[in-house]
């Protein structure tokens, strides 16, 4: 792999779109929606996406990370609808780990892709009704999208059902936040949907891709996928694709995003046959928004409660795989065993003696996976604490009802009433939805260090003479460590260790 860092002392930065050989329409939208110029990110990526390079890029979770392969996907799809016949398939795939990063990609497409005439659907939520399933195929069916963005459950659903969609005309597929990806157990839906896809690029972009160009020095004007510059090579084995003899055939383009880019991605990358990646990275600067940086001006309370055993309970439980004998995907962390099974209830009881501890009216404890919010959940009700799920495969009416739940005031007749605990997987919850809330529990530890500023703001409150308390449970294993360690460095905090009567902060 190709380590493309990058600088600016490299060669010539893009610093706006013009650049870019970008079909005029597209450089149009941009400026019609006033898209700034492009940043870092944007800068190293778009022009290996552009040529047609597959990479893998670490970058921070941001907007701008998520308009650096929606651009290259519109571009995709103008340059191959001329002519096309409709109702063929869609031209290019983005698979998101969470909704909230789906939603944001589709909303991207529709905006800048919508007026000239690209069509997106998104596809995310339950997956279990089949009579819905259904008459969503029939929907996309008839009006056929050019860009289908959701999570993986969902996507494999539509690709793979009866009557499902195609995937025969795939030019372009992303993966977003591949880590989370496989922290969650989904890449065997990714799999199974890559089975359907067509094969990789079998001529690789060597001028780009090879090692002997570096990020910065590239052709700028050089068009979308242009053939020069390629030399043939083997095809990938099992491909029934004969290049010499169709010269024509669609290849497959793979770009991966990730906040981290651990042996668990690279193994991920071999897995679906990613040709010659070019890596690009986007260091996070530690710069912190007025915002963040004021959370300790503002009187909020850090701690960590450190966990001593020795299990991946971070982790969701995650089967090792051996996708065409090219490494374990997940190595294996959170494996169910004894130990690991001992682990996680030793933690679950640590969050009830926690809620034992103090008297709060209300709570939030944020976990890492659907597992983790049913165990918490049920837990805690079978301590007599009301505790309300929320997690992101929700619709906004049942997201709605279970904000209300929680703000609602316990309803207790003979007793003190009743600690109300929303327990949260994988939402953002917005100051004005949730009140200021005096305890936040990081049961599981974020994966991206800007999620922590999400998670803890509904403790800080500038009305409220004393601010909330946030405490984040870190295990001995799973990384845990390390991540705390990155959010005082980001946030430029420092976290004590819990002390040992809760009474006396919260």
């Amino acid at each position: 792999m190709d380590w493309s860092g990058g600088s600016n002392r490299d060669g010539p930065t893009v610093s706006k779109w013009e650049q870019l050989n970008l079909a005029p329409e597209l450089l149009r939208s941009l400026s019609k929606f006033g898209v700034g110029p492009p940043n870092k990110i944007q800068q190293r990526a778009l022009p290996f996406l552009l040529r047609g390079c597959d990479i893998i890029a670490q970058a921070p979770p941001t907007q701008e990370r998520i308009a650096a392969y929606v651009i290259p996907a519109i571009q995709t799809a103008v340059a191959n609808t001329i002519g096309r016949p409709p109702n063929r398939g869609p031209l290019a795939i983005m698979i998101s780990t969470t909704v909230d990063q789906a939603t944001q990609a589709q909303r991207m497409i529709r905006d800048l892709g919508g007026p000239i005439g690209i069509r997106s659907a998104l596809g995310v939520g339950a997956t279990s009704a089949s009579g819905d399933l259904s008459q969503e195929l029939r929907l996309l069916q008839q009006n056929m999208p050019h860009i289908v963005c959701g999570t993986p459950q969902k996507l494999h659903a539509l690709f793979t059902s009866p009557g499902g969609l195609t995937g025969s005309e795939v030019r372009f597929l992303v993966l977003d936040e591949v880590d989370q990806l496989i922290a969650r157990n989904l890449h065997d839906y990714v799999f199974n949907i890559v089975k359907l896809l067509p094969s990789p690029r079998s001529r690789p972009l060597s001028s780009a891709s090879n090692g002997s160009q570096p990020v910065g020095s590239f052709d700028a004007g050089l068009a979308p996928n242009a053939s020069s510059g390629r030399r043939l090579s083997a095809i990938a084995p099992g491909s029934n694709v004969d290049m010499a003899s169709n010269p024509s055939a669609i290849e497959r383009q793979t770009a991966l995003f990730s906040n981290t880019v651990p042996q668990d991605v690279l193994n991920l990358a071999t897995a679906i046959q990613l040709r010659e990646p070019v890596r690009v990275l986007v260091r996070r600067d530690g710069n912190v928004t007025s915002s963040d940086s004021n959370q300790g001006a503002r009187g909020l309370r850090q701690f960590y409660l450190y966990l001593a055993f020795t299990a991946g309970a971070r982790s969701e439980s995650i089967s090792p795989s051996t996708p065409g004998g090219l490494g374990i995907i997940g190595s294996g962390r959170g494996a169910s065993n004894p130990e690991s099974a001992q682990a996680r209830e030793w933690k679950l009881d640590a969050l009830v003696d926690m809620f034992n501890d103090v008297e709060v009216s209300q709570a939030i404890v944020h976990v890492g996976g659907m597992n983790s919010l049913d165990s918490v959940v049920h837990k805690l009700a079978s301590r007599g604490i009301e505790a309300v799920p929320m997690h992101g495969d929700m619709n906004a009416g049942a997201k709605l009802a279970a904000l209300n739940k929680f703000r609602s005031p316990s309803n207790g007749i003979m007793r003190q009433p009743l600690t109300k605990v929303l327990v949260v997987n994988d939402v953002q919850l917005k100051t004005p939805e949730v009140a200021h809330v005096p305890l936040i529990i990081n049961y599981d530890l974020p994966k991206a260090v800007e999620e922590y500023a999400h998670r803890v703001a509904p403790a800080i409150a500038s009305n409220y003479a004393r601010a909330g308390v946030v405490i984040n449970f870190v295990t001995a294993t799973g990384g845990d460590v390390e991540m705390l360690r990155s959010i005082e460095c980001f946030y430029k905090i420092k976290c004590p260790e819990v002390p040992t009567t809760l009474r006396d902060i919260v």
